[in-house]
């Protein structure tokens, strides 16, 4: 069982990942865009993209504002455009979708991965329990870190359901955001580094007994914000599971986020307390003087069950204007990825939970490119 840290992909699951042809795997190794090792996996030894390499892969192509993989390496058959054959010159290839031109042809449009994430402090969160919040948390995060931005976690839950899907089996002896906001313990002390590229703040039973010191606190409401504030420039993205609770502790992370995820499981109780969840966000936008980006996420959606179409249909009927239009399908997948503490990808790259977080992690983190935004933290 390998932890997140230690994925790795066969050429053909790091293909499906990056949208190319397994044999431009072959090509941009020999060009030194990608670099390989060898793994014995079972009783094969078999050529693997490491964790770090995928990483450095995402990053050189984001810098080279190529606008996505997809449309810098797109066969003929996939794009109907044979100067982006499979056996072109890759980087040339690349140089060219970064400006969106390919001689007089403009370059397909796949996945866009930008320099920056304009949402950069974002939330999961809801009042209720059970919708999923924490897993989804865990895998945007990892997925996140896997297209080569630089991210924080941060677990507001006393549960530490975030840090043990991070594979942080030691929480208990670890400072939790407690320690920041009531002991003043600089926010920088409680970072751990869990994977290349992804750093957590851990939690612990401790942090169930935050909300009466929390509440005598000056300014309780601004104190998290203030320390995510101080390490605010060292990451691309900051993301924060929140305890199921309308808690002082949630209500400070609505301060200083910049974009609400809602995490709807797709059944009658879930749906039910939607309008409480939104209700709570908009007295706090009132309060404050904020506008939050908003998403609801539809999760553990099954099309099998009529229920599960009668609440999605009623989601996107209600919260038109806030729907994802990613939804999570119920998947054997996912489970199966908290249980081994890794990334949906190392468990199934061909499964509909991979697919699902991909497109999650690409709504969340490039849509906002398109969007209206409120102030992020840096410009506060």
């Amino acid at each position: 069982m390998a932890s997140f840290k230690d994925l790795a992909f066969t050429s053909a699951e790091f293909a499906r990942l990056a949208q190319i042809s397994k044999n431009q795997v072959d090509e941009f190794e020999k060009e030194g865009v990608l670099t390989t090792i060898r793994k014995k996996v079972g009783n094969v030894d078999r050529k693997m993209v490491p964790l770090e390499s995928a990483q450095s892969f995402f990053s050189k192509l984001r810098e080279m504002n190529v606008p996505s993989v997809a449309a810098a390496t797109e066969t003929p058959n996939e794009a109907g455009d044979p100067s982006l054959a499979a056996g072109s010159d890759s980087s040339e290839v690349a140089m060219n979708a970064s400006t969106g031109r390919h001689g007089d042809q403009k370059a397909p449009i796949g996945m866009f991965l930008p320099k920056s994430v304009q949402h950069k402090v974002q939330m999961f969160y809801n009042v209720k329990g059970g919708t999923g919040k924490s897993t989804l948390t865990a895998q945007f995060i990892m997925q996140a870190a896997l297209m080569g931005y630089r991210v924080l976690g941060i677990d507001l839950d006393g549960q530490g359901h975030l840090s043990l899907n991070l594979d942080v089996l030691n929480a208990h002896e670890l400072p939790t955001i407690y320690d920041v906001l009531i002991n003043d313990l600089p926010m920088k002390d409680s970072i751990i580094n869990v994977a290349p590229g992804l750093d957590l703040v851990p939690a612990n039973l401790g942090l169930c007994t935050i909300e009466i010191p929390l509440n005598q606190k000056p300014r309780r409401e601004y104190r998290l914000g203030e320390a995510i504030r101080s390490v605010y420039d060292q990451y691309d993205l900051i993301v924060a599971d929140t305890n199921p609770a309308a808690s002082i502790l949630n209500s400070s992370m609505l301060v200083a986020a910049d974009q609400v995820n809602v995490v709807c499981a797709t059944n009658p109780l879930s749906f039910h307390g939607m309008s409480l969840v939104m209700a709570t966000i908009e007295e706090m936008e009132r309060e404050f003087r904020k506008e939050l980006a908003i998403k609801i996420i539809p999760n553990m959606y099954d099309n099998r069950e009529v229920i599960s179409q009668e609440v999605l249909g009623e989601l996107k009927s209600q919260f038109g204007d806030y729907c994802a239009r990613s939804v999570i399908s119920r998947s054997v997948d996912l489970n199966e990825a908290t249980k081994q503490r890794t990334s949906v990808w190392g468990v199934n790259s061909r499964g509909i939970g991979a697919q699902d977080i991909g497109a999650l992690a690409n709504e969340l983190i490039a849509q906002g490119q398109a969007e209206l935004g409120s102030a992020s933290l840096g410009n506060a």
